[in-house]
């Protein structure tokens, strides 16, 4: 179903992306991985062709409208027609928030979410005037669970989701010929969690990652069937039940991300280092 579709997926270079990246390609789909990280893009398509895969690389900071603009226009010179975009880019800014400069704050907003909404934009007036085409847009758990040390996510995940309901009502009651698809992923062992660094997802409970190759492939299937939202990751839909009927139990549960061993979690102690991961590196995948 996928074969010989044109696919733009931004923050390709690691993490979901890059499995998303691969795996489309394995359905015979043309992808466009788009990423800030020139050397990680590069090595993306040096693993796809090693296999005969096609990935194209179109390095760029998503948060560039002119610059996503211009990757765009010459997808549609290129190939004649954008069948999916992915807006998958994304970084955490994880510690206290009044430790946080409001310049970090906005780097987590402006990648998380204006991106994202520039993306949309993108590919929606290119989508309705060949009248068909899917946009997914990445949210996650934390767009429908807030929790301690992660207001800047929560905050653009949260809107990611607001965006993403309201945008797919509007379509839906013009009849566009465009669709939207929400992705929201619990805990997935990417860059982006930061295993095993201060604030970041603690060792000890590393068994209850998912692996970032099966939460793709969830997502590619959620393409091809035409599903409207998704919650890949067994994790992630427990925590979004267990919100919906113990909202206040789930929330002080969170304070297990903040021990850094199961004899810290039974003896309550917490850590509350403070430290923004959003400052450096490339976009990475939610």
């Amino acid at each position: 179903m996928l074969t010989g579709r044109i696919v733009l997926i931004t923050g390709a270079a690691s993490g979901i992306g890059r499995q998303l990246a691969l795996k489309f390609a394995q359905t015979q789909a043309t992808v466009i991985a788009v990423d800030i990280d020139e050397k990680a893009l590069a090595d993306l398509v040096d693993e796809a062709g090693k296999f005969g895969l096609d990935v194209l690389a179109a390095p760029g900071d998503v948060r560039d409208l002119a610059v996503l603009t211009g990757i765009r226009d010459r997808v549609m010179r290129d190939h004649k027609r954008l069948d999916v975009w992915v807006n998958n880019a994304g970084v955490a800014g994880i510690g206290p928030f009044m430790e946080q400069t409001a310049e970090q704050f906005d780097r987590v907003i402006d990648i998380n979410l204006k991106a994202l909404v520039y993306g949309t934009r993108l590919a929606l007036e290119t989508m309705e005037v060949q009248g068909t085409g899917r946009i997914v847009n990445m949210a996650s758990v934390a767009g429908h669970v807030p929790a301690p040390l992660m207001t800047a996510y929560n905050a653009s995940k949260f809107a990611v989701v607001g965006f993403t309901r309201a945008l797919a009502a509007e379509l839906r009651l013009k009849d566009s010929p465009v669709h939207l698809t929400l992705v929201s992923p619990g805990f997935v062992d990417t860059n982006i969690i930061g295993r095993g660094q201060p604030t970041g997802f603690p060792e000890w409970l590393s068994f209850v990652l998912s692996k970032a190759g099966d939460v793709a492939q969830e997502i590619i299937d959620a393409v091809a069937e035409g599903k409207d939202e998704i919650c890949p990751t067994f994790n992630g839909k427990l925590m979004r039940n267990m919100y919906r009927i113990m909202p206040d139990t789930t929330v002080r549960s969170a304070k297990l991300m903040l021990t850094k061993s199961l004899k810290d979690a039974l003896f309550n102690r917490v850590t509350l280092e403070g430290r923004d991961r959003a400052g450096s590196g490339s976009d990475q995948s939610s």
